[in-house]
């Protein structure tokens, strides 16, 4: 079977989701970390949960509001044909087509017959399950045995049970056909008579202390039947089926490292449901090194019976999958929306490459799409200055700085990230029209997507040694001569008519010196790269504290970008 369509009200960080799936057996949820992901996850297991005794609390209900009740429906095709008899589900069949994606409350011939399952929870937090749709909203029960016969399983963290033969374990379901709890009665009664054999030896202490206890229930009048003797209680033996677990020789399998477990799981699984599953993988890379994350998509992919549910905070599990499987959660005052990085209408944006070149910013809530790496080494600096000065960091706020690598792809990227529901910023120069120009400026503007650019056409080096106090401009100079080794002085001169002290240190202030100055890094290189622009900030943050300073171009539009990313 097969999750068509899911519906989610007061669950957790959930106050309403409504979700129509494409089609595609690989689902896997990215975006900003607290954005719900797991809670879809655990909203779909909780529908097909395999036993009654699901336990819920207040806090599972949307910020503890037992007055609103949890509801839960997903919406199931690829149907058991025993779900689909009339004393069974069958008059609740409804239809899916696959095409619009879109429920229709009565199955057709064009349409896919599909079940609607409800689950819900209110303040008695007592769960119930049915099966509903529009012309018995009311439902009948989904029994116990049909939620275990959709096949679902949680590989989350903690994957112990797993390895076990546990109610409603992959392993469990192996075996369905031989009862284990027989088999675990005969073991206890296999063990007390192994006692028995070896009583002399093993028990006579024990006996001793029998005998007398017999003695004095004969002195106060207890009955005796036989005689008095120690052995084991059948009713206090606690063999339970999830005692028995997988080994390797002598060792259970859940002494195998966190990453092992979880892949031996994600086989057995697969392995041991013929009829089809889903499976939920939540964050699929823990514990795994990159080979062995491109070997379990591969298996994955590989599983044409199955549909797996699949959350990630990896850039490496991204790179690994396609477009068609990612799908963006953004979640905002709890209403939790996804967008489908390969929906239709999206593919001028170019978005699978800008997934493998880009991982990270996809996985942000905000993304700020730098012209180069000076502009993001340059930001980097400027967090750490703002942190210095109590303000909470770009991480804090869910930004994520993006290297466009030229001027000409900036306008690109900010697009496709917009059209995939992220709240987008721009930082870029001005200095060359024919990679990023006015009317590109003007366009993001237009689109909702705040752009933060210099002014009088100037690139970031040029616009810095334009505005920076003079004590500011020496220390840049110092950095790109010592630590950076740049030929600073005949650098400069190569921009500059007039004579120039071999110091630094001591040259005087002009305009005509700071353009040569600006113009000479930008040409040069001299912040031309992440950490080099990171160190650069640094030198000169001092000036942040000069009142003039900040009512300069530079320090202006720097302010302009950290109100974007503190309050949109």
């Amino acid at each position: 079977m097969k999750i068509r369509k899911i519906v989610i009200k007061n669950f957790r960080g959930v106050k309403e989701l409504e979700w129509n799936l494409p089609a595609g057996d690989i689902i896997c949820l990215i975006g900003k970390g607290d954005s719900s992901k797991s809670t879809i996850l655990e909203a779909i297991r909780y529908t097909f949960h395999p036993q009654w005794n699901l336990a819920f609390s207040d806090s599972d209900f949307y910020q503890c509001r037992i007055a609103d009740c949890i509801n839960i429906e997903i919406t199931i095709g690829n149907l058991h044909e025993d779900f689909c008899a009339l004393n069974k589900y069958g008059l609740h069949l409804r239809g899916w087509d696959a095409t619009t994606r879109k429920l229709e409350d009565e199955p057709d011939d064009h349409l896919e017959s599909v079940l609607t399952v409800r689950l819900t929870v209110e303040k008695d937090l007592e769960p119930k399950w049915t099966v509903v749709c529009d012309r018995n909203p009311e439902g009948v029960p989904f029994k116990q045995a049909d939620r275990t016969k959709v096949g679902v399983g949680l590989i989350g963290v903690y994957s112990e049970r797993e390895l076990s033969w546990a109610n409603g374990t992959a392993l469990a379901k192996l075996t369905a056909a031989q009862s284990l709890s027989e088999l675990l009665a005969n073991a206890s009664r296999t063990a007390r008579n192994s006692l028995d054999i070896d009583r002399p030896v093993t028990l006579t202490n024990f006996d001793a202390a029998a005998i007398k206890s017999q003695d004095i229930a004969k002195l106060l009048g207890v009955p005796v039947s036989d005689a008095f003797k120690a052995h084991l209680d059948l009713a206090s033996i606690n063999l339970r089926v999830g005692g028995l677990a997988l080994h390797d020789g002598e060792i259970p399998l859940r002494q195998l490292g966190l990453g092992s477990r979880r892949m031996l799981q994600c086989g057995i699984q697969r392995a041991g449901l013929d009829e089809g599953h889903i499976t939920l993988f939540d964050e699929l890379e823990f514990g795994l090194e990159p080979h062995r994350i491109t070997r379990l998509i591969k298996h994955i992919r590989e599983d044409n019976r199955g549909q797996y549910f699949l959350t990630t905070h990896s850039p490496m599990v991204l790179r690994e999958l396609t477009v068609q499987d990612l799908h963006i959660v953004h979640s905002r005052g709890g209403t939790v929306t996804i967008i489908s990085a390969g929906e239709q209408g999206l593919e001028e944006h170019e978005v699978q490459g800008k997934i493998r070149s880009s991982t990270e910013a996809f996985l942000a809530k905000k993304v700020v799409v730098c012209e180069g790496a000076t502009e993001v080494g340059f930001l980097r600096g400027f967090d750490d200055y703002q942190i210095d000065n109590a303000k909470d960091p770009f991480s804090f706020h869910g930004v994520a700085l993006l290297d466009a690598k030229s001027g000409n792809k900036v306008k690109a990227l900010a697009k496709a990230f917009k059209s995939l529901c992220y709240d987008v910023s721009v930082l870029a120069d001005a200095d060359a029209q024919d990679q990023f120009s006015i009317a590109d400026e003007a366009e993001l503007r237009k689109m909702g997507i705040p752009t933060f650019v210099w002014s009088e056409n100037l690139s970031l080096e040029e616009r810095a040694f334009q505005d920076l106090p003079w004590p500011a401009v020496l220390a840049s100079l110092k950095l790109a001569q010592g630590k950076l080794g740049f030929p600073v002085r005949d650098q400069v001169l190569s921009k500059f008519a007039g004579p120039l002290d071999k110091d630094c240190a001591v040259w005087g202030e002009s305009p005509e010196l700071r353009v040569a100055i600006g113009v000479a890094a930008k040409k040069s290189g001299w912040f031309k790269d992440t950490t080099r622009g990171d160190l650069w900030f640094k030198e000169i943050c001092p000036a942040f504290q000069d009142a003039a300073f900040g009512k300069k171009n530079l320090a202006l539009e720097l302010g302009k970008l950290w109100e974007w990313a503190e309050h949109v």
